[in-house]
């Protein structure tokens, strides 16, 4: 899908994705203290909105200049506009976001194909500060056969020892890479999805 294509997707709902936190945002990064963050492929904002909400200074980098707008208005409407900071970017390619160098960069739900993958983490985490946080979530290959969500194309779905690499070669040695459940609720109850979660911290 190109920008225009995620521009139709935006516009057509108000709101494609949940308006609250991912839940591993919240728990791998809800201790960290209020700094600048980057949130690479957010969509409407609905983490960068988070962390202004906690004092931090926010910016959503998005492919959809819908989906940007979107997360304006809603900073806007919350009170939260000097703190958020919206940028049009293809992740796959380099990018001199707003903000950098940040404390924290973060990268959720980006399923793209191994190559676009490993640009967009090694994009990220040159924005980031030496000692700074990278933390990433993906729906997991192991979606296909064991769990529920996401799309059903293997090359869009990392596993672990593909992220290790991207990140490894991005300047982000030692990552914790694991495997998550994570209900998803369904008409009648509720499903598993398998989310892989990668959190590393930048060499000093």
């Amino acid at each position: 899908m190109d920008s225009a294509d995620w521009d139709k997707r935006y516009a057509a709902a108000d709101s494609v994705w949940s308006l609250t936190p991912n839940q591993f945002v919240v728990e791998y990064l809800s201790d960290l203290p209020a700094g600048t963050m980057i949130d690479l492929a957010g969509g409407e904002g609905r983490n960068a909105l988070w962390f202004a909400t906690r004092g931090w200074k926010a910016e959503n980098a998005d492919f959809s200049g819908v989906a940007l707008q979107k997360f304006t208005e809603r900073a806007a409407t919350e009170g939260l506009s000097e703190l958020c900071i919206a940028t049009q970017v293809d992740a796959t390619n380099a990018t001199p976001f707003a903000l950098a160098p940040v404390d924290l960069g973060i990268m959720i739900y980006l399923q793209i194909e191994a190559e676009g993958l490993a640009a967009a983490i090694a994009s990220l985490a040159a924005a980031i500060k030496p000692g700074g946080t990278f933390c990433g979530v993906w729906h997991a290959r192991e979606n296909l056969t064991d769990g529920y969500a996401g799309p059903q194309r293997a090359d869009w779905l990392p596993t672990q020892g593909e992220l290790r690499a991207a990140l490894d070669a991005a300047g982000l040695p030692g990552a914790t890479i694991e495997l998550r459940n994570r209900e998803v609720a369904v008409e009648g109850g509720t499903r598993v999805a398998i989310d892989v979660v990668a959190h590393a911290i930048k060499p000093a």
